[in-house]
């Protein structure tokens, strides 16, 4: 729970200081912004309302190399099935990433 927690904090660091400087969002938390988007999308975690990480990884897709944008699209796709079967131990870490280190992602309003 410390390592989620501390991973949160440094997210939140990294995209409010991201934000406040102007400067762009690293290809890293592109892509852990994009397995948020999979986690927030998941049935079988509770769907959460993902307009905001949406548009933050569409305003962030603007200048992302193919293949960072492809592997975006896959984390998603990933993250959301690994949530949707996901059950007992691995459901609970899969929801205490989604509430701890995606809360950053998942409220970024643009």
């Amino acid at each position: 729970m410390k390592k989620i927690l501390l991973t949160a904090i440094i997210a939140a660091s990294a995209l409010a200081g991201a934000a406040q400087a102007g400067t762009a969002v690293s290809d890293f938390d592109f892509l852990q912004a994009a397995r948020c988007r999979g986690l927030a999308a998941s049935d079988g975690l509770g769907k959460l309302d993902t307009a905001n990480i949406d548009a933050f990884l569409k305003k962030e897709s603007g200048n992302r190399e193919s293949h960072v944008l492809n592997s975006a699209r896959a984390k998603i796709s990933g993250a959301q099935k690994d949530g949707d079967k996901a059950a007992g131990a691995k459901k609970e870490k899969l929801l205490a990433e989604r509430s701890g280190a995606c809360s950053t992602f998942l409220s970024v309003s643009n």
